[in-house]
């Protein structure tokens, strides 16, 4: 393919023939004065048409999967941009970052639930970036995850050995659905695959792995060619001990593979002890193959086509970067993209600012999210509850509340006030965006108390329609018999109450003491309620990051390409345990290496963390420690006794411990933006405004962000404006701009 060519300031792109319905024209960048269509204009990707897999590293009559190498073409690249980009549930956000200039730009569109690859493209063209100067295109998706929850999978088939195909359904046989326990009406959600389309061959590999039945391979193929003409679309292969023997997996969907586009093996997805979380696991992933095969794959090609330079990934659970080959292949492992992101900038930010324990809040319009960043590291879990099922794999550990700026609030039958956690999204969604919103929100409680002024810009996008608050509110409050304001700062109490314990979840509840810890606020609402959150837990300080609404974006930028393998030991903390785990180790970072490889990445630079999940001689759940790949019984008992008193408070030195699981994860690091020190801003305020604070009316300055001087304080009240947030300094608070853009808020000694 030509190389695009610059004329009058312009990039003219290679031309290529349509072939699919969404690239009828090539997409470019807004300045281009050729480019034909807008991409909110094109039609969405198409997730419910029948689909047949292509072969592996082909997306498009030949072209790679990726469109370049991308670790050899970045690592070459001193100029061009890169583009991070979170879809939220109501607006999709992007950080785009000059790598010359080494400057970052937010842009915000409206998201588009229906259709988000629709917002993913407008929010890229909305861009002022050339098209073909964009090196990296990264996003984080609720694709796969709203598809669980909307039971939008599409239809797949569990293949397991005789008698097992009941355990997806059986579980662990409690009530995880939060709510559920002490409810007599409650019904189980629905398996994600009907028992008539759960089906069982014969083969058996026994605990020590040894063959014990072999595979009916007749049956397997015959009921191949059925699943097929039924119009199954992909197939979960769960067999009994395959951890410790895959070879009758491996075989199934060699058979499989001749009959259907997609087919999963639990051994390739959680290698891992444990049937029901490995089988399930497996299912959702089959489930989800399909729809995020057409999303990504497609979202890939109209990204190759406007923007031919760039790289394409898609942030995982575990805040690291996925091609679209391993997304089609595991597409599971994005279910919490979303929030992964913005946890990879909170670590880089943390560091460049010196802060050793930083929780980071990032409340959004449907939800806020909560973690702590401890010594540098990330949170990670092993297990997430989703719709009442476990999903066993690698991930961040975030709290999630039902608490965002769409939130709507309500009186309950005895009158009690209550919020959420229905949101009003981005349509109609508040009453003060214009949009038709009839319900009152927390947005709309900010509008109603002056912290959101009348006329003031969201995102470029829309104009702040106090009046529609105030009247949505007032109606609220004449049902509670409280006067206006009074009801906006109680809809805040609330707000902040929910957000409190969310964070004292993530804190107190697991041995960090929150006044140790600064509080980091991004999101959309995050800086409009982060200092009464902080004051409501005796965190003495708040950190506003420059472009708060668009953080998680940025975070996009800041992952490393991930990939992990994992190998259960299931035996007692010894020479023998050791000596197996150490030949795991030493095996899994060559054939990383050559898997980045294969994708089309460059693995100069690779690293390789070591994780060991222990636990005590009869308990049921063990902890991950991460330690060296030779290290020896002394060490791996002082890091488990360590993370085993944080959590529990209690050590148990009379049992012996067993290793269970020992798991590799493999990074390749890709450049990624930083923060520079800001111009000097004007020193004055924008203006004054009346805000509603501690029950009274008081005269606030109004700062336009970019005019404050860095190191010269703000009093509160006072109200920090930008393009992607608002932030709110109470009473008693002062703050700064600091080294690299960020608003440092301090509460003011006693």
């Amino acid at each position: 393919m030509a190389l695009p060519v610059r004329r009058g300031g312009a990039c003219e792109l290679p031309r290529h023939p349509p072939q699919r319905p969404w690239q009828a024209a090539p997409l470019r960048g807004r300045d281009d004065p050729q480019r034909p269509v807008r991409a909110a204009e094109q039609p969405p990707l198409r997730l419910d048409r029948p689909y047949r897999r292509r072969p592996r590293g082909d997306l498009r009559g030949g072209r790679p999967l990726l469109p370049h190498a991308p670790g050899l073409k970045e690592r070459a690249v001193a100029r061009g941009y890169f583009v991070g980009i979170d879809v939220g549930g109501t607006f999709t956000d992007a950080t785009v970052y000059d790598v010359a200039a080494r400057t970052c730009s937010a842009v915000k569109v409206p998201s588009n639930r229906a259709a988000p690859d629709q917002a993913v493209l407008a929010v890229i063209a909305k861009s002022a970036a050339p098209a073909c100067g964009i090196r990296r295109v990264v996003h984080g998706t609720t694709v796969a995850t709203n598809a669980l929850l909307e039971r939008r999978g599409a239809r797949a088939a569990l293949v397991a050995t005789r008698g097992f195909r009941d355990v997806i359904e059986l579980g662990r046989t409690t009530r995880l659905t939060p709510g559920s326990l002490y409810d007599p009406y409650f019904r189980r959600p629905p398996p994600v695959i009907r028992r008539r389309d759960r089906h069982e061959v014969a083969g058996r590999v026994e605990a020590s792995g040894a063959v014990s039945e072999p595979l009916d391979e007749a049956d397997l193929d015959a009921l191949g060619r059925a699943l097929a003409a039924d119009g199954v679309e992909a197939v979960a292969v769960g067999f009994l001990n395959a951890y410790r023997n895959p070879a009758h997996e491996r075989r199934a969907k060699e058979i499989l593979s001749r009959h259907l586009g997609f087919v999963t093996v639990s051994t390739d997805v959680l290698n891992e002890v444990r049937e029901y979380e490995r089988f399930f696991v497996t299912a959702l992933n089959a489930v989800l193959m399909p729809i995020m095969a057409r999303y990504v794959g497609a979202l890939t090609e109209a990204v190759a086509e406007g923007y031919p330079a760039a790289s394409f990934y898609t942030v995982a659970s575990h805040g690291g970067l996925l091609t679209t080959q391993a997304v089609t292949e595991a597409p599971v492992r994005t279910i919490l993209s979303g929030p992964a992101a913005g946890l990879a900038a909170t670590r880089r930010l943390a560091e460049a600012l010196g802060i050793a324990r930083i929780i980071a809040c990032d409340m959004g319009g449907t939800s806020t999210d909560v973690a702590l960043v401890a010594d540098g590291a990330l949170p990670l879990k092993r297990e997430t509850v989703l719709d009442g099922n476990v999903i066993r794999l690698p991930q961040l550990d975030i709290h999630t509340v039902g608490a965002g700026g769409g939130s709507i609030a309500s009186l309950d039958g005895g009158g009690d006030l209550v919020l959420g956690p229905e949101s009003a999204g981005a349509r109609p969604g508040p009453a003060c965006y214009g949009h038709g919103g009839t319900r009152p929100t927390v947005t709309d409680a900010n509008a109603v108390l002056g912290r959101l002024g009348a006329g003031q810009e969201l995102g470029r996008s829309l104009s702040l329609d106090a009046e529609a608050a105030r009247r949505v509110v007032a109606a609220l409050a004449k049902a509670a018999g409280l006067p206006t304001e009074a009801m906006a700062e109680a809809i805040l109490d609330l707000a902040v109450a929910k957000m409190a314990a969310a964070v004292h979840e993530i804190s107190v509840a697991r041995g960090y003491d929150p006044a140790e810890c600064a509080l980091l606020c991004y999101g959309g609402a995050g800086p409009l309620h982060a200092c009464l959150v902080a004051e409501a837990l005796g965190i003495p300080r708040v950190v506003a990051p420059p472009d708060p609404g668009t953080f998680s974006a940025f975070g996009a930028l800041c992952s490393a390409l991930t990939l992990d393998r994992a190998l259960t030991i299931l035996a007692p903390l010894g020479p023998e345990a050791l000596a197996r785990s150490a030949a795991f180790f030493a095996s899994a970072a060559p054939a990383m290496r050559e898997a980045f490889a294969e994708q089309g990445i460059d693995p100069d630079g690779f690293t390789l963390e070591c994780q060991y999940d222990l636990r005590y001689e009869g308990q049921a759940h063990e902890l991950t420690v991460p330690c060296t790949p030779d290290a020896d019984a002394h060490a791996l008992t002082a890091a488990f006794e360590a993370a085993f008193a944080r959590e529990y408070g209690r050590l148990d030195r009379e049992r012996g411990l067993v290793l269970v699981n020992v798991r590799a994860v493999g990074r390749v690091p890709v450049e990624s933006p930083a923060w520079t020190a800001p111009l000097p801003g004007s020193g004055r305020p924008l203006g004054r405004r009346t805000v509603w604070a501690e029950g009274e009316a008081r005269p606030c300055p109004v700062w336009q962000r970019d005019d404050l001087s860095p190191g010269e304080p703000v009093a509160g009240p006072a109200v920090i404006e930008e393009m992607s947030a608002t932030t709110y300094v109470p009473p008693g608070w002062t703050a700064r701009a600091g080294r690299i853009g960020e608003l440092d808020i301090r509460r003011n000694p006693a």
